[in-house]
């Protein structure tokens, strides 16, 4: 399968999910599918519920059989419904051979099913919120082989961006590297940390007498802490199978939100991505209408991404960072209560959606990306400039001609010798001096 195929495909799965992950029938039919060919379900069931990003799945072979397996039982499940389908999906995204090989795969014995997975000798840190206990590097790997150990992007370390894709952010060399350890007796058991997410399947059940923490079915298990570790320990038993090891491990029972601010502390010993950690901060109040905005599923939300490797390979127009901080610069006055920072987060997702919406070529549609070359009208910095703006004409009946007047007198050609002045000259992030010269420019109006 083609990078570029493989990109397309998750994109279109993705819009599909977005549209009917709600449908319980279908959602039904892809897991019965899996399980007529003697598959493990759980991947695809939370595929389909969006609690699998499908961009954490790298091009491994197993990877790319559960992209076509999942898209044949999706296709399939949508036209029992009388949907619109993957129309032609096999033969637009994977070669002859793959489609041979997987069209009628099948296991020989059915794949384990892990859950009801009970934890044993358990001790409860905080009732119903965090507990303790170890595992074995075996035990560990069980429930990796049971896909029941999910890399979530939300409350792990992002995406990792490269020239030829993108997926976890992990380092091969690290996971290497701690392996070697692990199998020399050098590594430190530091603790794994697994999120059971609240909110999302069952609550976990925990028996004080037996001292035992038991997980059902539909239980959701973020890898919190420990990505590389827990790869690591992959491939040391790949080579010593009988190695004896066992890893302290750390439960909790929090939302995305709670655990970013569990990964803040985190971070004060072991420092994460700045541009990734800045705007998981929940103590800063732009982060939460942030948070708002990117709900909303808006077209703001849709051109922005967690790190400018995004913007750089024409995946997103704007980082996360950049919104979070102008928010910061032009509203923070007005971020006092709850109902302040749901105000401005709905007003700058209806200022946005007015201005996007207007000039759809240039934020919208895959054109934006052609434009780029020659406009600094959606230049990530730009965005600098449209929040303020935004902040300017809150609350004025007059916005909506207003914006327009201001968008068009602004020449946004490069060859504008305006943007030389103020110091826009690329998509690096802006110093303070040039944000300033563009608050400037847009608050004039």
């Amino acid at each position: 399968m083609l990078k570029e195929k493989e990109l397309n495909l998750k994109s279109k799965l993705k819009n599909i999910i977005r549209e009917n992950g709600y449908d319980k029938i279908i959602k039904q039919d892809i897991i019965s599918e899996f399980k007529s060919r003697n598959l493990n379900s759980t991947n695809a069931s939370l595929a389909f519920s969006e609690r699998l990003d499908l961009d954490t799945l790298d091009d491994s072979e197993d990877n790319i059989r559960f992209l076509f397996l999942f898209s044949f039982a999706l296709n399939k499940a949508l036209k029992n419904k009388g949907k619109k389908d993957l129309e032609n999906f096999d033969v637009s995204f994977f070669t002859k051979v793959e489609i041979s090989q997987w069209e009628n795969y099948r296991e020989e014995n059915v794949e384990e099913n892990i859950f009801p997975y009970m934890f044993k000798n358990v001790e409860e840190i905080i009732p119903g919120v965090c507990w303790q206990t170890k595992l074995s590097a075996q035990e560990v790997e069980r429930l990796n082989k049971a896909d029941a150990l999910i890399y979530n992007p939300n409350s792990q370390r992002g995406l990792k961006k490269t020239k030829k894709r993108f997926g976890i952010d992990e380092d091969p060399n690290k996971v290497k590297e701690i392996a070697d350890r692990i199998v020399k007796g050098k590594q430190f058991p530091d603790d794994l940390k697994f999120n059971i997410l609240k909110g999302e399947g069952q609550k976990p059940i925990y028996n004080p007498k037996s001292r035992t923490l038991t997980l059902r079915e539909d239980t959701v298990i973020n890898i919190f802490d420990g990505q590389h570790r827990k790869s690591a320990n992959s491939l040391a038993l790949s080579d010593f199978p009988d190695l004896e090891f066992m890893w302290p491990i750390k439960i909790t029972n929090l939302s995305e939100i709670e655990a970013h601010g569990v990964m803040v502390q985190i971070n004060k010993q072991k420092p994460i991505k700045e541009d990734v950690l800045k705007i998981k901060d929940y103590d800063q109040p732009e982060n939460l209408v942030l948070d708002k905005i990117m709900d909303s599923r808006g077209d703001l939300a849709n051109a922005a991404t967690n790190t400018d490797n995004f913007v750089k390979n024409n995946m997103g127009l704007v980082t996360k960072a950049i919104l979070a901080e102008a928010i910061k610069d032009n509203y923070k006055d007005q971020l006092v209560t709850d109902m302040d920072k749901s105000d401005v987060a709905n007003w700058i997702v209806e200022f946005t959606r007015r201005l996007m919406g207007t000039y759809p070529k240039e934020f919208v549609e895959e054109t934006r990306y052609e434009i780029k070359k020659y406009s600094y009208i959606n230049n990530p910095n730009m965005f600098y400039g449209y929040i303020a703006l935004s902040a300017v004409l809150k609350d004025n009946k007059n916005w909506i001609e207003i914006l327009k007047q201001k968008m068009n007198s602004t020449d946004f050609n490069k060859s504008n010798s305006l943007w030389e002045k103020i110091g826009v000259t690329g998509e690096t992030k802006a110093t303070k001096n040039v944000k300033d010269n563009i608050y400037l420019y847009f608050r004039e109006v």
